[in-house]
């Protein structure tokens, strides 16, 4: 049975550059989840009226809200480079 003839070599290579857009992709995870904001049990004690309690539940669900497009806005920045950069090689490799 003959085997097919594989080029690991650029396979390795591939792979080698997708994984440091990964690496920056974890790392905005675990940055983007420790960032969340959320009401403390600490935060209902102050609060006197139920109006203040929807006023604290709004203003966390902007803040979030933000905070996910910035997520967003990163992740797709960090995505966009690595594809450029794939274009790019596959480029340079058609042209020669």
């Amino acid at each position: 049975m003959v085997q097919p003839n594989y080029d690991y070599e650029k396979y390795s290579d591939v792979f080698k550059k997708f994984q440091q857009p990964m690496q920056e992709l974890i790392e905005l995870n675990m940055q983007t989840v420790q960032n969340v904001q959320h009401l403390k049990p600490e935060d209902f004690t102050k609060l006197n009226k139920p109006e203040e309690f929807l006023q604290k539940q709004v203003e966390v669900a902007l803040a979030n809200g933000h905070k996910a497009l910035d997520y967003m806005q990163k992740s797709f920045h960090i995505m966009e480079r690595a594809m450029l950069s794939c274009v790019k090689e596959a480029k340079e490799e058609i042209r020669k």
